[in-house]
């Protein structure tokens, strides 16, 4: 089964996937992931709408010298969205060729989509979160 057709109602409309990571990341780092500058990195797609929200909450909050970003390209195949807007389609990062890697980290062979915006743990490379909507009151 390809991610288009399980993310698709029967009449063919898109269905976002809402069962997200909701881990958080805080100030007091209550859910182990505390504020650190450097630590985390934003993957995103330009072609994903709550993405750019993402990146615009980033920009207006200056946080683009504590908080990497990372861009998907504007598809993805059935396993995951990909790099391959980066050389050898591998973020420079992460060190990874699709965004699901990272969320196979944190939870092995994670059942659901695979969904940008995230945030990602640089040293572990394992997803904290993909709570598009807290990702940006947490900024």
């Amino acid at each position: 089964m390809s991610y288009v057709a399980s993310a698709s109602t029967s009449e063919g409309d898109f269905d976002r996937d809402t069962d997200y990571i909701t881990t958080r990341i805080t100030a007091d780092g209550r859910d182990g992931y505390p504020v650190e500058p450097d630590r985390y990195r934003l993957v995103v797609a330009r072609a994903c709408p709550w993405a750019n929200r993402t990146i615009i909450v980033r920009r207006l909050l200056g946080l683009e010298s504590v908080l990497s970003i990372g861009f998907c390209g504007p598809t993805h195949d059935e396993r995951s969205w990909t790099f391959d807007l980066d050389p050898d389609g591998v973020d420079p990062v992460l060190g990874i060729h699709y965004l699901r890697d990272a969320y196979n980290k944190r939870i092995p062979d994670y059942p659901k989509g695979v969904t940008v915006p995230a945030i990602v743990e640089v040293a572990t490379g394992q997803v904290v979160t993909n709570d598009f909507a807290q990702i940006t009151l947490d900024f």
